[in-house]
């Protein structure tokens, strides 16, 4: 069974300039809304416990199709692909919290505060998604190694069904971090994210395996024919 490791921010700090810059609030914007989204934002902080998981898992066998880590199947060209020269990887999730999560509801039925709420639990995942990359970072990977990252459901090459082996490699992910998987594998808290990060040759990117060119957050250069044929 994976040893896991459990990570919570008990007092997540949000810079409230990042946050107004994430809803498109400038300096222009009414003043009332500022002091609202303030509030909002105070409001979260205070019941706001941001959380992720991560453990080390063996890849014990790599094929055409895909890879069995720790007795678990996974079925991917693209992983495959991967972790053809890879032994270990390091299973994760993260969340910006149940705690988070139920604060949001009360807005579910104005869209703009829902618009804004859901902006808040995004930069407390954003919190612990940079907590977990520097803990495994210092506790895995070399300094100034490569740490590369797949997530299920960025990539057709690697679908979000595959969230299902994902969760249980990591086993007990809901009663250690409240995430839950629905039945067509989404997560909820749905501000969740999860993947694995590995050690690549060349490091690895889902942007050169993703069409969608006008991302902004675009990291490498598309390159279509570097993907294995699933």
């Amino acid at each position: 069974m994976l040893e896991k490791t459990i990570l919570t921010i008990e007092d997540p700090q949000v810079d409230f300039d990042v946050l107004c810059k994430a809803v498109r609030m400038d300096g222009e914007a009414d003043p009332s809304d500022r002091a609202e989204l303030g509030r909002m934002l105070a409001e979260a902080l205070a019941v706001a416990r941001p959380k992720a998981l991560f453990g080390v898992a063996q890849v014990e066998s790599v094929d055409e199709t895909g890879v069995t880590v720790d007795g678990v199947r996974f079925r991917s060209a693209l992983m495959a692909k991967n972790l053809q020269n890879t032994r270990r990887i390091i299973p994760f999730a993260s969340t910006c919290g149940t705690e988070a999560e139920e604060w949001s509801k009360q807005y579910a039925d104005d869209p703009l505060a829902a618009f804004w709420a859901d902006a808040v639990k995004l930069q407390l995942l954003g919190l612990i998604r940079r907590k977990l990359n520097d803990e495994v970072r210092r506790r895995y990977f070399a300094e100034g190694g490569d740490m590369s990252a797949m997530t299920p459901g960025s990539l057709a090459a690697w679908p979000l069904t595959q969230q299902r082996p994902l969760f249980s490699l990591l086993g007990g992910v809901t009663p250690d971090i409240g995430i839950t998987l629905t039945d067509s594998c989404l997560m909820l808290p749905s501000k969740s994210n999860s993947g694995f990060f590995f050690s690549a040759e060349s490091h690895y990117e889902n942007c050169r395996y993703c069409p969608l060119l006008s991302c902004p957050g675009r990291r490498a250069r598309y390159e279509p024919e570097l993907a294995p044929a699933d």
